[in-house]
């Protein structure tokens, strides 16, 4: 059995007493920290929703191509006949043959003039008579 001096305890008391000490610090700065206080919270972005009005899936454009035009002026049209007494081209714009060389149009059968008012014959060169505006075909109307 070994005997213990008293000099030599006090020195272990004092190496276990720095050694704890130490251990103890080391201990409590670990713990210094609370875990329960709350962090600010970081702003996460809200999901965007869709909005009601908007359509879940958006649908490609659609392209078409245009319409063909018809020409302006043709040469004739294939429900009415041209005139039989003038010599004259279909205007698209207007639904009417257009006379060459004169300021008449021809459709159904009848010849129109613009004389201060709308006259309308069977010949080119007349009798004419005055015609109320609701029988000018509606192309015609519009020019004067």
């Amino acid at each position: 059995m070994r005997i213990i001096e008293p000099e030599s305890l006090q020195r272990t008391g004092r190496v276990i007493g720095r050694t704890g000490l130490l251990v103890a610090a080391l201990l409590l700065g670990a713990c210094a920290g609370n875990p329960y206080e709350a962090q600010p919270p970081v702003p996460q972005p809200s999901p965007r929703l869709p909005d009601a009005r908007e359509p879940a899936v958006v649908p490609p454009p659609v392209s078409t191509p245009p319409a063909p035009q018809r020409p302006t002026t043709q040469r004739s049209h294939p429900r009415y006949a041209p005139p039989p007494h003038a010599a004259a081209h279909w205007d698209n714009r207007l639904s009417v043959y257009v006379v060459e060389g004169r300021d008449l149009y021809y459709r159904e059968r009848l010849y129109y003039r613009w004389d201060g008012g709308w006259y309308c014959a069977g010949r080119p060169d007349g009798p004419w008579e005055p015609v109320a505006a609701p029988s000018v075909p509606t192309g015609l109307r519009g020019l004067h």
